[in-house]
């Protein structure tokens, strides 16, 4: 969610893979709003998918919703979204209805860092994906310190950034105690893996 897109319409993004594969979603063009890419997204899935069924995942700030969506339709069994943006929330709550998820997925217009600082019914998540918008190495930094200090990963994050926040993520790993499994990038865009040490604390 980091570059401008064009004004005046909505935009629209594939799913790649599982049984909503191909399947068109549409998300309002709203500056600051870009899904992961396609070839990203096939990457990531293919990284996790051996333990993505039946595994609980978080989609923080949502915004087209598409990486939520993709563990969805590969086969996660509870996926919440979190988007404060009321038009892009308002696409994410219509793409569940219309592919028939709303048993297995819910969405909460909130904010990410309120929605991680109160208690959560389905926590633990085994994967957790953060993209915050306009590349805000704020937003990355507190989400992952909240998502560690509560404990609240039992698998993986799925970090997206820019090649200049590159150094600060990789201080708070080593704040965290985190590890790096896999990474990938395209352009400027960085994408990155990581895993909390579950054996400290």
């Amino acid at each position: 969610m980091k570059k401008k897109v064009r004004q005046g319409k909505s935009q629209e993004v594939r799913i790649n893979s599982g049984t909503l594969r191909g399947r068109k979603l549409t998300f309002p063009d709203i500056e600051g709003l870009r899904p992961t890419l396609g070839r990203t997204r096939e990457t990531l899935f293919n990284w996790i998918r051996p333990t993505l069924p039946d595994a609980r995942c978080l989609d923080l700030f949502a915004g087209s919703g598409v990486l939520g969506l993709e563990a969805a339709s590969i086969g996660a069994s509870e996926v919440v979204f979190v988007e404060n943006h009321g038009a892009a929330a308002k696409h994410i709550a219509a793409a569940l209805e219309s592919f028939h998820l709303l048993t297995r997925c819910s969405l909460h217009s909130d904010d990410a860092l309120s929605f991680l600082s109160r208690p959560l019914p389905l926590a633990p998540f085994d994967f957790v994906f953060i993209d915050p918008p306009f590349a805000s190495t704020q937003l990355l930094t507190n989400a992952v310190t909240l998502l560690v200090e509560q404990n609240l990963v039992q698998q993986a994050m799925y970090l997206e950034f820019e090649q200049q926040q590159e150094a600060a993520v990789e201080a708070l790993m080593q704040q965290h105690g985190l590890k790096q499994l896999r990474s990938t990038k395209a352009g400027n865009t960085r994408s990155w893996l990581i895993a909390p040490n579950l054996t400290q604390g």
